[in-house]
């Protein structure tokens, strides 16, 4: 199944940079492949979702519910780290192709699917931000929940991006890459990213006058473990549970 589906993704993507999104039918597509029109909606909905690659499920729908109990237990990953894995079984269901070029060029040509693409993600963020607001028992109007899905997500898109440019010249466009490696580059961001949100290490070789508070030079984005999230301010300090 999940060969069949890339063939579709593949073959959709080839077909509308050739002719257009109008330029061929469900049909021709399924043709192309060799499988029935009755098939295809075994896939995708609409034309344009196999253009686009839209997963069989949605993400945030599929592991939202694990990701809000994750912080309802003692022994439960910070919202940081529950963030990071909800990323990764996402990017899961993306199974490819992973041809960015191709799509890329897809979507210049075909600017009404950049505008849904946009749509999408614009509705996953807020979807994103409404899961937050329940892990953290946050009240609708905190804006914590919606600032932490749109750094997330923009992180995210960030690391898909990173991740599929650097592949291989010889790696396959329609295998999807190993998950391992697309977690091991997100943790990675997001401990660079950390370093924005952390003060600077003090330079000043001036000593403190007695008696006065020490300043204590704060962890850099490489320094902090995994599932932390820095906040900055006076005497602030990191914490594993992502409170502003």
């Amino acid at each position: 199944m999940r060969r069949t589906r890339r063939s579709l993704i593949a073959q959709a993507r080839r077909l509308t940079a050739a002719h257009g999104l109008a330029g061929f039918t469900v049909e021709q597509l399924c043709a192309e492949v060799g499988i029935s029109r009755r098939t295809f909606f075994n896939y995708f909905a609409t034309k344009d979702d196999a253009v686009l690659g839209t997963p069989a499920r949605d993400p945030l729908e599929a592991f939202g519910e694990q990701f809000v109990d994750g912080g309802r237990t003692p022994d439960g990953p910070g919202l940081l780290a529950g963030l990071q894995e909800l990323v990764v079984q996402s990017f899961r269901l993306f199974e490819g192709p992973h041809d960015r070029a191709q799509l890329l060029g897809v979507l210049r040509r075909e600017p009404a699917l950049l505008q849904r693409l946009t749509e999408d993600m614009d509705r996953q963020v807020t979807a994103l931000a409404e899961l937050i607001a329940r892990r953290q028992r946050r009240p609708a109007e905190d804006p914590f929940p919606r600032v932490a899905a749109a750094v997330v997500s923009h992180l995210a898109r960030h690391t898909v991006h990173e991740f599929l440019e650097t592949r291989p010249a010889t790696a396959d466009p329609e295998e999807s890459p190993p998950l391992e490696e697309f977690a091991a580059l997100l943790d990675r961001n997001v401990r660079l990213a950390a370093a924005l949100f952390v003060p600077a290490p003090s330079h000043s070789t001036t000593s403190a006058p007695t008696g006065s508070p020490s300043t204590s030079s704060a962890p850099t984005g490489e320094d902090l473990p995994p599932g932390t999230v820095p906040t900055t301010g006076p005497g602030s300090a990191p914490t594993t549970e992502g409170t502003p």
